[in-house]
C-alpha cells in the first residue's frame, strides 16, 4: 500500500493528514539514515512494554475502505463536484479526508522499505538485524504518532515521538533541498507561491481534467525509469519534500484532493527522471509546471 515505488501516493495522504509534514521528515530522514543512526536510534528504544501501551491507545482509523487510487482521483474529483452543487458533498468529503494508507501501512513502509538495507538472509527467509530492528521501531513510532495526530490521546502522542528527538539526528526538515538538485527549483517556487501562483496551478489542473487519463500512464512510466535506474530512494525524498512543500506553500485539502497534488507530484517524478523519459510522457507530466511554473 505504501512503498518506495508508491511515494506519490504517500505524498498524497500526506497533504491531506493534519501530521503530514511530519510524517514526511521523519520518513525523509529513514532514506538517508546508516549504521551510526541505526546504533543511535536504538540506544533511546523506550522498552517493548512501553510501546504494546503506545499500541493498544492507537484509534483505528477509516482508511481501509478508501474506495480509490491516487490515479483515479482527478476523475473522482469532478463527481465530487458535480454532487456538491447539487446538496451532495459525500464523495467530496471523502476524497478530501480518506486515507489510502494506514498507520500499519506507515510501519512497514519504515521497516520494510526505508530500512530494506537491514534484512539478513537469504530467498524467503529474511530477517531484520536485531539492533536495527530496535532503529525501526523508533522511527515507526515517531511516524505513526504524527500519521494519527489527534485519533492519539496528547500524552501518548508526544511520548512516541520523543525517542527520535533524543536520538539527535540531523532531520530534514527542509522541503527546498532534496536528494534531486534539479527539484529543488520547483518546490523553492512552490514555497514562495501566492494566491496567483496557487490558482495557476488549479486552472492548470481544470483546463485539463479531462484528459486526466493520461496521467496514471505517464505516472507508472517515470517510476518504473526510476526502479531500473536505481533512483526510488531519491525520487522518494523528493516526492516527500513536495508534500511539505505543499502544504506550506497554502494549498487546501481541496487542492490535494482534486488534482493539484497529482499535478505536482506528476512535475516532481518527471524531473527526477529527465533523462530517462519519451518526449511524449515528460510532456504529459510537467504540463501543469510548463502553464503554472515562473516561466509561464
Amino acid at each position: 500500500m505504501y512503498s518506495l515505488v508508491g511515494s506519490s501516493t504517500v505524498g498524497f495522504d500526506l497533504t491531506r493528514s493534519p501530521g503530514g509534514e511530519r510524517v514526511a521528515v521523519v520518513l525523509r530522514a529513514g532514506l538517508v539514515i546508516g549504521p551510526p543512526e541505526v546504533d543511535r536510534l536504538a540506544d533511546v528504544h523506550p522498552g517493548d512494554r512501553v510501546r504494546e501501551d503506545w499500541r493498544r491507545a492507537r484509534v483505528p482509523d477509516a482508511s481501509e475502505d478508501a474506495p480509490w487510487q491516487i490515479g483515479t482521483a482527478l476523475g473522482l474529483a469532478g463527481a465530487a463536484l458535480d454532487g456538491a452543487a447539487g446538496g451532495d458533498t459525500t464523495l467530496l468529503r471523502r476524497l478530501e479526508t480518506s486515507r489510502i494508507g494506514d498507520a500499519d501501512a506507515v510501519d512497514r513502509l519504515v521497516r520494510r522499505d526505508l530500512l530494506d538495507w537491514t534484512w539478513i538472509g537469504a530467498g524467503g527467509l529474511l530477517s531484520q538485524d536485531p539492533v536495527a530492528s530496535l532503529a525501526a521501531d523508533v522511527l515507526s513510532d515517531a511516524a505513526v504518532a504524527a500519521f494519527l495526530g489527534e485519533e492519539l490521546p496528547p500524552d501518548v502522542r508526544r511520548a512516541m515521538s520523543r525517542p527520535l528527538l533524543q536520538a539527535g539526528l540531523d532531520l530534514p526538515d527542509d522541503p527546498g533541498r532534496t536528494a534531486v538538485p534539479a527539484v529543488d527549483p520547483v518546490l523553492q517556487n512552490l514555497l514562495s507561491a501566492d494566491e496567483a501562483t496557487r490558482r495557476a496551478w488549479r486552472e492548470s489542473v481544470e483546463r485539463h481534467r479531462a484528459r486526466t487519463a493520461e496521467w496514471a500512464p505517464a505516472m507508472h512510466d517515470a517510476t518504473w525509469a526510476l526502479s531500473l535506474a536505481d533512483r526510488l530512494r531519491a525520487g522518494a525524498d523528493a516526492q516527500l519534500a513536495a508534500a511539505m512543500a505543499f502544504r506550506q506553500a497554502g494549498f487546501t485539502l481541496q487542492d490535494a484532493a482534486y488534482g493539484v497534488w497529482n499535478a505536482l507530484s506528476g512535475v516532481v517524478q518527471a524531473t527526477v527522471a529527465a533523462d530517462l523519459l519519451a518526449d511524449e510522457t515528460a510532456d504529459v507530466l510537467l504540463r501543469p509546471w510548463r502553464e503554472a511554473g515562473p516561466a509561464a
